[in-house]
């Protein structure tokens, strides 16, 4: 194999596999990375999957065979495999076909192994000091929140004006709060396939005005919310993790209430779309800008521009929320209303019984 001086110079380990002989060849550089000697006699394929973590090697091999079937133009992954002295590094794969016979059909890949225990080190790190101040925060958090709501219930007695408004302005910031905790969570679980989702039948009438319920604490002053439904015991059941569905309503609800005028109402309407259910929550603000359009779902996304700017977020939670409503087989959306403000829409399966 003709390896360019510059990757060698880099610390890059380079790989080649002929598919049809199964033999294959690794640069020196490939060797040092995990210990071996540069002139060592090895056989690379084997001596790679002996030395792979168990845990990696599926998600390693998805990636080949995405790449195989056109799902996916190169294979990328990252995984762990032993050092000679026994520890485990992190190393990149970057491999792409570079050979094929008169079928079509891959003969050979070629690719690149680059070490990056370092960087994995530091995110598994930082992870792990996220999860824990967010595990720190979550638990006096909800303490608060909940002797909050007690107050604010009236169950403690009839407060004063304006004792009854700073109370009610520390719910609403308590609740952004603990908001905030949940996202960086449920982002990590999401990242770490650690999200899991108790699937059952569910009456979307119930979680409708559950949803609508939950979030007076997060309303300013004088906004209100209005549930739309259809009349009559028609079926409208879905199959979904309730937990998660409400996670994913309250979050579109948040949105509206905090992108919404005061003394404005925001709108809830559950209705049939096809073969689906739909929860579609409409604000009164100034819609989504141009700007964001096609990235809306993304992670980190938020607007550059004026009016919406002064309102702080992670950027986490319309992607958390694709992500579980996809998990759930269901779909989400938006579209800017006509007439000012836009609608955001989740939709799963009906179930016909």
């Amino acid at each position: 194999m003709d390896i360019p001086s510059i990757l060698i110079d880099a610390d890059v380990g380079v790989f080649d596999v002929d598919l049809v002989t199964g033999r294959s060849t690794v640069s020196p550089a490939w060797k040092t990375m995990i210990g071996l000697d540069p002139d060592a006699e090895i056989l690379p394929q084997q001596e790679w999957l002996e030395r792979i973590h168990p845990d990696d090697l599926p998600k390693v091999v998805a990636a080949d065979e995405a790449m195989f079937s056109g799902e996916a133009e190169r294979s990328k992954s990252t995984f762990r495999i032993r050092h000679k002295d026994g520890h485990y590094i992190w190393l990149q794969s970057n491999a792409g076909i570079s050979a094929r016979d008169a079928s079509g059909m891959a003969t050979r890949i070629t690719g690149v192994h680059t070490n990056v225990t370092e960087e994995m080190e530091r995110e598994l790190a930082n992870d792990e000091f996220v999860a824990m101040i967010s595990h720190e925060l979550r638990t006096p958090l909800t303490s608060v929140l909940g002797a909050l709501k007690m107050a604010n219930s009236g169950s403690l007695g009839e407060l004063s004006g304006p004792i009854g408004n700073l109370l009610q302005l520390a719910q609403r910031n308590s609740n952004r709060l603990l908001h905030l905790v949940n996202e960086l969570l449920d982002f990590k679980s999401l990242e770490n396939g650690n999200l899991s989702y108790e699937m059952k039948a569910l009456d979307a009438r119930e979680v409708a005005s559950d949803a609508t319920h939950s979030m007076e604490g997060y309303l300013q002053d004088a906004q209100s919310i209005a549930l739309i439904a259809p009349e009559g015991d028609e079926n409208l059941k879905i199959c979904a993790d309730v937990n998660r569905l409400q996670q994913i309503l309250a979050n579109l609800l948040s949105n509206a209430a905090k992108f919404s005028p005061t003394q404005s109402e925001i709108t809830l309407e559950l209705s049939n779309v096809d073969d689906m259910l739909q929860f579609a929550v409409r604000d009164q603000g100034a819609g989504v800008p141009d700007e964001l359009e096609g990235r809306m779902f993304q992670r980190f996304t938020q607007t550059n521009s004026g009016e919406k700017r002064k309102f702080k977020s992670t950027g986490l939670g319309l992607s958390i929320c694709k992500r579980m409503t996809e998990d759930m087989n269901g779909k989400i959306g938006y579209f800017n209303n006509e007439d000012g403000g836009a609608t955001f829409w989740v939709r799963f399966p009906k179930q016909q019984s």
